[in-house]
């Protein structure tokens, strides 16, 4: 049996076939939530409706605030959904009610749609919850920045199912956008844009919320892991507040900070973000002259600037002196050629990464750790063998 019990909003059923699944997209329902034991086979649910199961055999305060979190969800972006229990309708009723109650009727106004004027006598159980859900009900709510988050998370999870392109993301294709776009916020705060910080920041969240919902999906971790880890990584590296250490000024601070960081990432001496940072910065500033008009003709000036630029760097090696800035003109230079080129100087340099690192693989395990002990005409011919098997 299925009943609108707000036309276009929200419906119940007891447990539905494929054929009735079907049938009530048709008529309308984006979602279905499930309030059973077990959940639904998602064979059955077609690939435009969201699925959403809650363990709700008992009237179990935290899994009932859990549906009526993500029945709002479903009100908000405007998804029509079926609220079910295997057990019949009046449950899924029931819980119907609870989100009109949550929603602002009162518990009277509630009744009344769910059941009608003659509502029929509803058992103790149900009584007994309903009265303690209507006098507790703000025990239910979230506050306004979780909620706010709740539902950015929410519909981050479900344009992964209903997008194609967001469906088609990975952690690699978004890496441009995820290097992008906090450039467009350090740009929005050097104007003082407090509209544009606004929305920047909004961009690099949908990037970190983006990135967990891709690696929850993977089973790899949650938006809940990466909030635990930094947690816990500030906690750490503020042992002046947390623990018995001090500091005299900000300084003191920065570099007990450095300090910190250093002993737990032992092995790492590249910031890799700031590199790519830089390459981005100098892309978009070699854009902009273009568009004023001040740009390269051919592709064999760029060049000739290479060499040019390659000679001085010689040049400053031999009297030790302006070496990082030499070495920042030529790199400069490379990123002017892929600019001019129209390939993304970013997704060329990361291709060249990847390769590296598998062809390094190679090496190293050919090597059977013994890689500082080889001659370099040994290391040389394994690189030579790695690129021939195109590792």
């Amino acid at each position: 049996m299925f009943r609108w019990i707000i036309e276009s909003e929200v419906a119940v059923s007891g447990l539905p076939s494929k054929s009735d699944i079907k049938k009530m997209r048709k008529m309308g329902i984006r979602a279905i939530i499930s309030l059973t034991k077990e959940p639904l086979d998602r064979k059955i649910i077609p690939d435009d409706v969201e699925y959403r199961h809650f363990p709700a055999v008992e009237l179990d305060s935290f899994e009932v605030r859990e549906f009526l979190l993500y029945a709002s969800f479903l009100k908000k972006v405007k998804f029509p959904f079926l609220i079910h229990c295997k057990d019949g309708v009046l449950r899924s009723s029931f819980y119907a009610l609870l989100y009109l109650v949550y929603s602002g009727r009162t518990k009277e106004d509630a009744l009344n749609v769910v059941y009608g004027e003659d509502y029929p006598d509803l058992p103790e159980e149900y009584l007994r919850f309903l009265n303690n859900f209507s006098d507790n009900i703000l025990l239910y709510y979230l506050n306004d920045t979780l909620s706010s988050f709740y539902y950015f998370n929410e519909l981050v999870k479900l344009l992964r199912h209903q997008c194609p392109w967001d469906r088609e993301q990975t952690h690699e294709s978004l890496i441009p956008e995820l290097i992008e776009e906090p450039l467009e916020l350090a740009e929005a705060i050097k104007k003082g844009d407090f509209e544009g910080m606004r929305e920047e920041l909004g961009d690099v969240l949908l990037q970190v919320i983006l990135h967990s919902v891709i690696a929850e999906q993977e089973g790899k971790f949650s938006i809940k892991d990466v909030a635990n880890d930094v947690f816990t990584k500030m906690y750490r590296r503020h042992p002046h507040i947390f623990g018995k250490t001090s500091v005299k000024d900000s300084k003191a601070v920065l570099d007990q900070w450095e300090n910190i960081k250093k002993e737990e990432k032992k092995e790492r001496t590249v910031d890799i973000a700031k590199v790519l940072a830089a390459l981005i910065v100098a892309f978009d500033e070699q854009e902009e002259a273009r568009r004023a008009g001040f740009d390269f003709t051919s592709v064999n000036q760029i060049f000739d600037k290479i060499s040019e630029e390659t000679d001085e760097l010689k040049a400053a090696l031999k009297v030790n002196e302006n070496v990082s800035e030499e070495i920042g003109d030529l790199l400069f230079s490379v990123i002017n050629l892929a600019r001019f080129l129209r390939i993304d100087p970013a997704h060329a340099l990361f291709l060249s990464i990847d390769k590296f690192r598998k062809r390094f693989e190679f090496v190293k395990d050919a090597s059977n750790g013994k890689l500082t002990k080889m001659s370099e005409s040994e290391k040389d011919n394994l690189w030579k063998e790695a690129k021939k098997r195109e590792v």
